[in-house]
């Protein structure tokens, strides 16, 4: 049971939540200032300099894939050209700010998916305050990676999607918009308008329906075909001005590239060593096809495991989005954040013992820990430890398996904490 004082704590009024978040993120982005001066591993994301060196090339009116190693939609680019004129911090109190609006909005999905219940609103709360001071959101943003930016319009997506705030049609509409957008900044969102399309529908196939029936069944809805083709219209029309502006560049670095990427540094991927070694020697590589095509069966299983129930999409997009990042050949700590900004979406219906959920957790952090290790030894000591990084990567892969196996298994939709009380907890 929750002590009294973490309850007084967690029943506070949300906007002062809201507050000390952004405060404790301010605190963070000034931290790094002094970091990156005095220590040889630095905290801010290598990433975000290339972006501030892209929004400047963006700010003179040149492109920003003049900047090596750009490889993001121009619009990241677009967005922190203040870091130009005004701030070099300002990219990252946009991205801590859309950090505050996930956890908004979280707070609501999770609300008009449980009116009704008289501990809809305390739920809510809860599951929100989990992104809102979770560990590796507060580092990610503060380091200056832009994924929180998709991660917001997918979670804005899901909310049309799964509420009524906008009535009739015209919810599908701006739900597909806002896919094809999330899809035009990463691609990784691609693989969930599949179970969203598919929890759209209505389905009553069993072994015994016949094949004319079924087929009759699975072809499109108004809704469906609504979904997918503002998704695809949204997507085109984002990448067709790009590369209006930009030309085959912004296509290769944007989207071409990841699809052969090899990346031999920061990678936590089970691939790691692998691709170490026949990185220059292989054109085809069968391996990384194999590994992609389990992916692609495991993701199109979740799918019709979770995605054709509407209260069960968002365990959906959280299941595939773990598997995206355990079975990317390229696996870095801002993937994590792809499937810790949909777990708040679930973490309530979650059956599981407090002691339970401790054990997963430390079982998750510790292979990223020693991987860490390693790769210091490796790039700011010079030590051979690649065989080292490797076994890590591989004990890594196992534990992402082994938590969404215990995740699944745990799972109980409408669980809700145990339905907890608002009388019990304003009793403690």
């Amino acid at each position: 049971m929750l002590s009294r004082s973490l309850v007084r704590i967690l029943n506070l009024p949300f906007n002062l939540h809201i507050t000390v978040a952004f405060l404790i993120r301010i605190i963070f982005v000034c931290y790094a200032n002094y970091h990156d001066q005095h220590y040889d591993v630095p905290y801010t994301d290598i990433d975000y300099r290339v972006f501030t060196d892209a929004a400047k090339h963006v700010y003179k009116g040149d492109s920003p894939y003049k900047r090596h190693t750009y490889r993001y939609s121009p619009i990241i680019a677009f967005l922190l050209t203040p870091n130009v004129f005004l701030n070099v911090n300002f990219g990252k109190i946009l991205f801590c700010v859309f950090d505050l609006l996930c956890s908004y909005a979280i707070k609501k999905l999770i609300e008009r998916q449980l009116v009704g219940k008289s501990n809809g609103p305390t739920i809510a709360t809860y599951c929100s305050l989990f992104w809102l001071y979770n560990p590796m959101s507060i580092a990610i943003s503060t380091r200056g990676n832009a994924d929180s930016v998709p991660c917001f319009i997918i979670i804005l997506s899901l909310f049309f999607l799964q509420t009524n705030i906008v009535e009739g049609y015209t919810k599908y509409v701006l739900s597909g918009i806002l896919l094809g957008f999330s899809i035009h900044l990463r691609l990784y969102p691609i693989a969930f308008t599949f179970p969203m399309y598919l929890s759209l529908g209505e389905y009553k196939i069993n072994r015994n329906t016949g094949m004319r029936d079924a087929i009759i069944q699975l072809l499109p809805n108004k809704k469906q075909l609504l979904l997918a083709l503002c998704c695809i219209s949204s997507f085109i029309a984002l990448t067709g001005a790009m590369y209006i502006l930009y030309g085959y560049e912004f296509l290769f670095e944007t989207y071409i590239y990841h699809l052969f990427r090899k990346d031999i540094r920061h990678n936590f991927s089970v691939l790691f060593y692998y691709t170490y070694l026949t990185g220059s020697q292989l054109s085809i590589d069968l391996v990384k096809f194999l590994t992609q095509i389990c992916e692609c069966v495991i993701l199109f299983v979740i799918s019709l495991a979770f995605g054709t129930d509407k209260q069960t999409l968002p365990f959906a997009l959280f299941c595939q989005s773990i598997v995206l990042v355990a079975y990317n050949s390229v696996m870095t700590s801002q993937y994590f954040i792809w499937f810790l900004s949909l777990l708040p979406l679930v973490v309530h219906d979650l059956k599981m013992k407090i002691n339970t959920a401790i054990y997963l957790a430390i079982l998750w952090v510790l292979p990223q820990a020693k991987w860490l290790f390693y790769a210091y030894l490796l790039e700011f000591k010079s030590r051979e430890t690649f065989f080292y990084i490797w076994a890590s990567g591989i004990f890594f892969f196992v534990e992402n398996i082994y938590v969404l196996g215990k995740l699944v298994k745990s799972y109980s939709p409408s669980y809700g904490f145990g339905q907890i009380s608002d009388s019990e907890i304003k009793n403690k």
